[in-house]
């Protein structure tokens, strides 16, 4: 693919209609050509425009679309890009172009219009926007993406994939490269591999939800089966039979009752023939009248005819007195008309002399009018002109004057501030300087910010190791104290038990509170031991001998006081059990915090010991950063020191890049406005001359004007005395119209008389035709009907009517003649079809009578019949849910045979897709994309050495062997040293960038010839011999044919480029194109 021309209107900066001819012989003859203009100039503008035209869209806006467009000029109310180029498949142009509402400023956007036509046809191949990029990427081979990457390579795109990270590379490999397909295909598969597993359980639960009947159930449903269909045959075969006998005796009695029937309808037709007899003998005399009914309309029509032409007749010869008259007076009208006529052209013919020298006088007077109304307004408008010059001279001096001063501040400004001018050519160098300088600062930064944050973490590492070790400490002394107390424990309820266990206490106590509960029994029969006598038995033992009467009853305090005693051992003992298990809970608690404690100590003694490793690491970084930071200080000082600007440490580079940038737009527009104002001045005082030279002539001019104004107000004065005298105050026109209207009347009723006359003339000679004709159709008509009623008479002898009254009198309306003839047929066919139907009923009658089927009556069937019938119906239902049972269990068989041959197909298709997944399958489409990359990465790395090489002995570029997607620099003059990309200058990062760009445009157009590139890259972190190299690399491109663009505004440049575009700013933040092939 190669850019033939460009063209384009009110885009950014560049306001108008612009167009770059690359067929120029400047173009084809160096191969290479640069684009140059200050910093904001409008150069990346042109790129934008070849982007705008081809694909709709830019590296730096996207799309473009009706609802934003950053891109048109401001105060523009449209703009569009135009693209001549030529592929392998011809020679095309694209055109894109979008405006505002009536094309004003302040208009709403419209839709964007996009078209491709072959330019050698100039037919429009596509004119849709969704239709025109596919067929770009069509005779192209490229969409967009491939096209920024192998064509256009935007400003700072490779820097950022150079310096990015291994996870910011990815995304931006894949973009560049295309290999997001790869995700998308690992993706793809892990979905089929989800959908597939998903399609197969779906028939593993399908197939389990088919239920069958086992074989048991299977026999015993067939034995139902063959059952029920016995039970049917036997009972359908006795409702059929009790069937046929019901319906022999119900059509035995409906064919009696037909014929009964039949009966009453031949009485009633024999009725109706006797009423229709009257008018059977009136149809038969209209049927004898009907043949004659033709011959009479003939005979009826030719009385008719032969009493018009008589009646016509009488009526032509009352109306020719009237039209001889009439004739008559037209005539004379004619004559008369014809002599007003002649005397009215007469008069005409007679004035015209005196209107044509009036006419002429009145000709002069409008032209001497029209020349004092000119000579008027040419003084008027000369005295006005006059006094505008004045005020412009006027003007003009104060214009030179201020000029004069503004010249004179401009002066004093740019010789105060002289060394800005460097900046003009030096500014990107500086900045790319101070660019390095901030990012190393950054560096410094985020690597002192991680120091403090690893000291941070180890500090809080030791502290947290500390605490695990006190909490260690803490552990293990409280699982001595629980040790202690859990042993003290023990000795205490060893004292507390002495040799016995605690169930034996509880025994005791239990013995003391019998022995208690006794004792107060005891106590509670005092009074009936007091009636007991020595000797006399006790009432309820029966001894004699009364031991608690004669000594008293044993007091129980004694065994009160065991018995509290024994409680008090008892709940000693369980408290001091319960202690002691909870001190056993206690000592195992401590145990497992001792573990938990030592387990937290080493981990939080790994963790110290790695973070010091890191925080060792951090510090060798942040020595080395600091060095590099120190050297880019050194440098980026000694760039700023002739601007007067002492670099500090520390100190923003932003902000010193933007002041020099206004000390640099100061200076620009300075120059610009000193250049501005010297032309103005000369172009004032030019102007200042003119105007003097203009008000004397003007002057000049003045008093011609006002000699010839008062000539010919007196020619004009002398002319209308002529005319007064000839025709006094009358207008020519007005009475030459109103002779022309006489002659016109005149002409117009002679016209009319003359069409009178003939038509007057013309009607009495056709009446007169009339009345012969009419005499002549009178004569030969008479015989004929003489004839004709001659025969009719004869006619209705034939037919028996005595005279044509009689025929009239039998005579019937056609519609009512009908209605009779069908009367009468409708009578005769009741007749034919009661005698069909009474003899086929008699025969049916005597046939069933012959094969009698029961002797029984029907009210004795019939209910029989209504008993079988409902058995029969309950058999077959019980049949029929039976069958679909059946057919049911049939079906789940086959459905099963089914589903397990999808089951076995899909668990091959599964098992398919399955190992796919294993190989490259994943949900984020990592394992597929990191192969791919892998390899992507190795192929660009090749690609990108082959252009290094040609550029620099010292670099080779390599992957990492620890980060597959980190690049490494091979330093060929350190031994092959291999260290970071990271750790390069400003110029070698850019030597490495463009290899890099050469070598992706080369990727990514392996099967497109690519005849055209364009890189907007900054070439000012270059020394002079790095320059050199990159632009010879470059140059050596058109070896094969290539045309190779380079934006920058690097003054070097200019220099070692011959051929250049030049952007260059005007006033209003506009630009303008100059060079070859521009305009």
């Amino acid at each position: 693919m190669r850019i033939l021309s460009l063209r384009f209107k009110n885009l950014n900066s560049l306001v108008g209609e612009w167009a770059i001819d690359f067929n120029d012989p400047a173009f084809t003859a160096d191969g290479i050509f640069a684009i140059t203009g200050p910093t904001g100039a409008g150069k990346s503008t042109l790129l934008d425009a070849l982007c705008l035209a081809l694909y709709g869209s830019t590296p730096r806006l996207g799309r473009i679309t009706a609802s934003g467009n950053e891109i048109m000029s401001r105060q523009t109310g449209e703009c569009f890009a135009e693209v001549s180029f030529v592929s392998a498949h011809g020679h095309y142009c694209c055109h894109w172009a979008q405006h505002r509402a009536r094309k004003k400023p302040d208009g709403e956007l419209q839709a964007p219009r996009h078209e491709i036509v072959d330019a050698d046809t100039d037919q429009v191949l596509e004119n849709k926007l969704s239709t025109v990029t596919q067929k770009l990427e069509a005779v192209t081979g490229m969409d967009f993406q491939r096209f920024t990457r192998s064509m256009l390579l935007a400003q700072g795109h490779f820097a950022r994939f150079l310096q990015a990270n291994a996870d910011e590379r990815a995304p931006i490999l894949e973009q560049i490269t295309g290999t997001e397909i790869y995700s998308e295909i690992s993706k793809a598969v892990h979905e089929r591999h989800r959908s597939e597993s998903s399609i197969l359980n779906s028939l593993h639960h399908e197939m389990a939800a088919i239920g069958l009947l086992d074989p048991e159930q299977e026999a015993a449903l067939d034995a139902a089966i063959q059952e029920h269909q016995a039970s049917e045959f036997v009972l359908n075969g006795d409702c059929t039979a009790l069937k046929e006998s019901i319906d022999w005796l119900n059509t035995v009695a409906r064919l009696r009752k037909d014929l009964d029937d039949l009966k009453t309808d031949a009485q009633k037709l024999k009725t109706d023939r006797q009423a229709f007899a009257p008018e059977a003998k009136r149809l038969e005399q209209a049927l004898a009248a009907a043949p004659l009914e033709a011959d009479y309309a003939r005979l009826l029509s030719s009385r008719e005819q032969q009493a018009k032409l008589e009646r016509q007749l009488n009526e032509l010869h009352q109306a020719m007195p009237a039209l001889e008259k009439h004739r008559q007076a037209a005539a004379q009208a004619l004559a008369n008309a014809e002599t007003h006529t002649a005397g009215a052209q007469e008069n005409l013919r007679k004035a015209w002399p005196l209107l044509t020298q009036v006419r002429a006088l009145d000709t002069q007077l409008r032209d001497r009018d029209t020349g004092v109304q000119r000579a008027e307004i040419a003084c008027q408008s000369t005295r006005e002109q006059l006094a505008k010059l004045q005020a412009l001279k006027s003007r003009e001096a104060e214009q030179c004057d201020r000029i004069e001063a503004n010249i004179a501040k401009a002066d004093q400004y740019l010789s105060e501030h002289r060394i800005d001018e460097s900046l003009i050519g030096g500014l990107s160098g500086i900045e790319e300087q101070l660019r390095a300088l901030e990012r190393q600062q950054i560096e410094c930064a985020n690597t002192e910010k991680h120091q403090l944050g690893l000291l941070k973490d180890l500090q809080q590492a030791t502290k947290h190791h500390d605490e695990a070790q006190q909490r260690r400490d803490s552990a293990q002394q409280a699982l001595q104290r629980a040790a202690q107390a859990h042993q003290q424990a023990q000795i205490d309820l060893k004292q507390l038990l002495g040799d016995r266990a605690l169930a034996d206490y509880r025994r005791e106590k239990e013995g003391l509170l019998r022995e208690m509960a006794l004792l107060s029994r005891i106590a509670d029969l005092e009074a009936q031991r007091g009636l007991l006598e020595q000797g006399k038995p006790c009432p309820l033992c029966g001894a004699t001998e009364h031991p608690f009467a004669e000594v008293g009853v044993p007091v129980a305090n004694e065994t009160e006081e065991k018995i509290q005693s024994l409680e008090r051992v008892i709940t000693a003992v369980e408290d001091q059990q319960g202690l002691l298990r909870q001190h056993d809970e206690a000592e195992r608690a401590a145990q497992q915090a001792v573990s938990k404690a030592e387990t937290a100590l080493v981990s939080a003694a790994q963790q110290q010991a790695v973070l010091e490793q890191h925080l060792q690491q951090c510090d060798m970084q942040l020595l080395q950063r600091q060095k590099d930071l120190s050297a880019q200080h050194d440098r980026a000082a000694a760039i700023l020191a002739p601007f007067d600007k002492p670099l500090e440490l520390g100190a923003d580079p932003t902000a010193l890049i933007e002041e020099l940038q206004g000390r640099c737009r100061g200076w620009q527009k300075a120059q610009q406005q000193r250049n501005e104002l010297l032309q103005g001045r000369v172009n004032h005082q030019r102007e200042l001359a003119r105007l003097d030279a203009l008000w004397q002539s003007q002057q000049d001019s003045l008093k011609q004007k006002q000699m010839e104004y008062e000539s010919l107000i007196k020619d004009r004065d002398t002319l209308g005395t002529q005319r007064r005298d000839l025709f006094g105050e009358q207008s020519p026109e007005a009475y030459e119209k109103q002779l022309q209207q006489a002659v016109s009347i005149a002409e117009s009723a002679e016209k009319k008389a003359r069409e009178l006359y003939g038509e007057q003339q013309q009607q009495w000679q056709q009446s007169q035709s009339r009345l012969a004709e009419f005499h002549r159709d009178i004569e030969t008509f008479a015989p004929r009907l003489l004839e004709q009623e001659t025969g009719f008479s004869q006619l209705l002898a034939s037919k028996a009517f005595a005279s044509e009254v009689d025929f009239l009198r039998a005579r019937l309306a056609p519609e009512q003649r009908d209605l009779l003839v069908a009367q009468a047929r409708s009578l005769e066919q009741r007749q034919t079809e009661l005698n069909t139907r009474r003899a086929e009923r008699q025969s049916r009658l005597e046939e069933q009578m012959a094969k009698p089927k029961t002797a029984q009556s029907l009210s004795e069937l019939e209910p029989e019949y209504q008993r079988l019938e409902r058995g029969l119906l309950e058999v077959r239902e019980t049949l029929a849910r039976l069958r679909v049972q059946w057919e049911n269990n049939t079906n789940a068989k086959s459905q099963r045979a089914d589903k397990q041959a999808q089951i076995e197909a899909q668990q091959k298709e599964y098992l398919r897709w399955h190992t796919l997944h294993e190989l490259i399958g994943s949900a984020d489409g990592k394992k597929y994309r990191n192969f791919a990359q892998g390899l992507t990465f190795e192929v660009m790395i090749g690609h990108a050495n082959r252009q290094l090489m040609k550029m620099t002995d010292r670099y080779l570029l390599t992957r990492s062997e620890q980060a597959p997607l980190e690049l490494n620099v091979v330093d060929n003059y350190q031994a092959g040293e291999i260290r970071s990309t990271k750790n390069l200058s400003g110029g070698e990062s850019f030597i490495v960038s463009l290899a890099l760009a050469l070598g992706l445009s080369q990727m990514a157009s392996s099967r497109v010839r690519v005849d055209s590139l364009f890189l907007d890259e900054g070439f000012g972190t270059l020394d002079e011999d790095a320059l050199d190299v990159a632009l010879e690399t470059l140059a050596n491109l058109q070896q094969d044919g290539k045309l190779i663009g380079v934006i920058s505004h690097v003054a070097m440049l200019k220099e070692r480029i011959s051929t250049r575009i030049q952007v260059t700013p005007l006033t209003g933040g506009r630009s303008r194109l100059s060079g070859p092939g521009c305009h």
